[in-house]
C-alpha cells in the first residue's frame, strides 16, 4: 500500500519533503510589505485524520494519477478497500487492556504518513482555491 500511495503524494506545487528543504526554501525568500508567510501545524495528525475523507481523496487522486500502476494491478476499489481495512482495524494493548482505535491514523504504520500527507495536500489545496483575494 505504501508504495502505491507514495507514487501519487508530494505532487502538489506546495511540497517539502522535510524541515531541511523546508530551510532551503525558505532561505532567499523575501517578503513584501504587503504579503504574510503564513504557517500551520497539525496536533496530533496522524491520530486526527479523518480517514473517510482521507480515502475520499486518495480514490480522487487515484484515478487522476495513473503513475502507481507501474506498482501494482490492482483496482482502485481494491486499493481503496484494502486501505479501510488498514486503516480501521487497528487495535493497541494498554495497560493489559485491549483497544481498537476508532479515529484517524495508526502511529508506526507505513501508510499513515503517506495519508495524512496526501489529506493535507487536499486541505491545503482547497484552503488556497478558497481564500479570499485582496486586490491592493
Amino acid at each position: 500500500m505504501a508504495d502505491i500511495l507514495s507514487k501519487i503524494v508530494g505532487k502538489t506545487e506546495h511540497h517539502v519533503k522535510n524541515s531541511r528543504d523546508l530551510a532551503a526554501e525558505l532561505e532567499d525568500l523575501i517578503i513584501g510589505e504587503d504579503e504574510m508567510l503564513n504557517s500551520h501545524d497539525v496536533v496530533s495528525l496522524f491520530t486526527n485524520v479523518p480517514v473517510d475523507k482521507a480515502l475520499e481523496v486518495i480514490k480522487q487522486r487515484l484515478h487522476e494519477d495513473q503513475s502507481w500502476r507501474a506498482v501494482t494491478h490492482l483496482k482502485i476499489e481494491n486499493v481503496v478497500e484494502l486501505l479501510h481495512f488498514t486503516l480501521t482495524t487497528t487495535y493497541f494493548r494498554f495497560r493489559g487492556q485491549l483497544y481498537r482505535q476508532k479515529f484517524g491514523a495508526v502511529m508506526g504504520s507505513p501508510v499513515s504518513p503517506l495519508v495524512a500527507d496526501i489529506y493535507m495536500e487536499h486541505l491545503e489545496q482547497t484552503a488556497i482555491e478558497t481564500a479570499p483575494r485582496h486586490q491592493v
